[in-house]
């Protein structure tokens, strides 16, 4: 679906967020997880439920920011990992890391390096990877797990200005 700029071409209901934190489960199942973090704020929905589905309970919040606002096309900064929620906790530990979105993946990249920094072995996932933004040719150059792929805005059901679907 295409769209004018500023207007989302993929606007994803709540059973389809469902649909794409099962698959990541299932490709993330017999992997060693000791941790996942949820990349806030986006992330941290979709990072809660993959952890209910995997059974990790050992939860974590990465605050990287990048977005000046809400509002769509908003202008973007360069991404810096401002804090780790009990990140000493995280040495030697395997990590999944959740977002929402990759886009040009300097966001997973600096959410990879952080971990990385606090000696943490990171795995990288996503539920969408958006294509058009991709900062590498392929996904796997840049993260381990993503639920689909599409060319555009994308606008999930908890950004504000969504009405509640099932």
């Amino acid at each position: 679906m295409s769209s004018a700029r500023g207007q989302a071409s993929h606007v994803f209901a709540w059973r389809e967020i469902d649909a794409m934190v099962a698959l990541l489960a299932e490709k993330v199942r017999g992997r060693r997880i000791d941790c996942i973090a949820g990349i806030s704020r986006s992330g941290l929905v979709p990072a809660v439920i993959l952890s209910h589905l995997t059974g990790v309970r050992s939860f974590s919040v990465l605050d990287i920011a990048r977005t000046t606002s809400d509002a769509v096309d908003s202008a973007k900064l360069p991404p810096r990992c401002r804090a780790v929620l009990d990140g000493a906790a995280l040495a030697g530990r395997s990590v999944l890391v959740v977002d929402d979105i990759v886009g040009s993946g300097l966001t997973i990249r600096e959410a990879g390096d952080a971990l990385r920094a606090l000696g943490a072995t990171p795995i990288l996932s996503a539920l969408v990877v958006n294509q058009a933004n991709l900062g590498v040719s392929r996904p796997e150059d840049l993260i381990d797990h993503w639920a689909c792929v599409v060319r555009g805005w994308v606008r999930f059901p908890w950004e504000a200005g969504r009405a509640a679907d099932a």
